[in-house]
């Protein structure tokens, strides 16, 4: 009995050792979650990376039915030397949806084709006289219906936070100072879902899968940021010839959303201010780390002395290219 006792008695723990393990314990979970949150961060930047190629496949199909055009948005526009319009139908939602209810409330008559009751932070359903699901030039049909088989791709998985413009339906004036309400994006599952401040993504109106007037594949569709991503106020705005902040509103990025100019992003956008994912014209899909609008929009008055024009600029070949494609998110 008495050697059975010290036996249980010498293969008991001691307080010591249990809180030598605990330690232990304590400090590899330290050490293991940084790169758990860094694997899971980059399991969700490689989730983006695919919705973005699978856009770019969708949107490649719409264009082997349309003379190798990617859509563009029916506008009322009265000049061709210049693409305006394409934001109209409530941005980049408009094509996939004329009926944006979003997270708000509203119904629609599918015999009269109008949007009714209608209240929240809904968007675009339409001409907002006549409440007609449509564009301008009459169709009811959204460009990109028949091309996706789920809208929940609209959606980067890491998105935070999005802004709400009531009706979003001017061109260039969005600043976030003017937004209504911070809205938390959804993946879509009906077109109703549909909406700008539920999609993370931006489009290229303009564009051709095959353009000899442009050297290099371009960027077709990728993450957007927070501000307004149309025409010059894209990427924040920012005057990256200059290396100031655009005159088209008073706001800083730098100080108000830790922007950096470097990438063309801010801290709460997708990725953070590390860039974003991009499919391009040949189906080739990477992420960004350099602003897009220094990279693939430079023009040949933004030529410093003694060095040459970017190649992968759109203007290369055809001055001013750039004029007719139409950023929108």
């Amino acid at each position: 009995m008495k050697r059975y006792h010290n036996r249980r008695h010498l293969a008991a723990f001691t307080l010591i050792e249990l809180l030598v393990v605990i330690a232990i314990i304590a400090l590899l979970i330290g050490i293991l979650l940084p790169a758990l949150s860094s694997a899971r961060t980059t399991a969700m930047k490689l989730k983006c990376l695919t919705h973005t190629r699978s856009m770019g496949a969708a949107l490649s199909m719409y264009a082997d039915d349309n003379r190798d055009w990617y859509p563009v948005v029916p506008n009322s526009q009265s000049t061709s030397q210049y693409l305006d319009g394409q934001w109209s139908a409530g941005g980049v939602a408009g094509l996939f949806s004329l009926f944006q209810i979003g997270d708000g409330e509203g119904t629609y008559d599918e015999a009269g084709g109008a949007a009714t009751n209608l209240d929240g932070d809904f968007g675009y359903f339409g001409g907002f006289t006549s409440g007609a699901a449509t564009y301008v030039d009459g169709s009811s049909v959204p460009l990109m219906r028949g091309y996706l088989s789920g809208l929940e791709i609209l959606t980067c998985p890491t998105d935070q936070l999005d802004y709400y413009w009531r009706f979003y339906q001017t061109s260039d004036t969005h600043v976030i100072a003017d937004a209504a309400n911070i809205k938390q994006p959804e993946p879509p599952v009906t077109e109703r879902d549909v909406i700008h401040y539920n999609i993370s993504y931006l489009y290229m109106a303009g564009l051709k899968i095959s353009d000899a007037s442009i050297l290099l594949p371009t960027p077709l569709w990728g993450d957007e940021t927070n501000s307004a991503d149309v025409k010059f106020g894209a990427w924040y705005g920012w005057n990256w010839f200059d290396n100031e902040p655009g005159g088209f509103t008073e706001q800083n990025p730098i100080e108000d959303f830790a922007f950096n100019p470097k990438t063309g992003y801010a801290r709460d956008d997708n990725h953070g201010d590390e860039g974003g994912n991009f499919v391009r014209t040949d189906g080739s899909a990477s992420f960004i780390t350099e602003n897009p609008q220094k990279a693939f929009f430079m023009k040949h008055d933004q030529i410093r002395d003694g060095d040459s024009m970017d190649p992968r600029s759109v203007n290369i070949v055809i001055r001013n290219r750039s004029n007719r494609i139409q950023p929108i998110d």
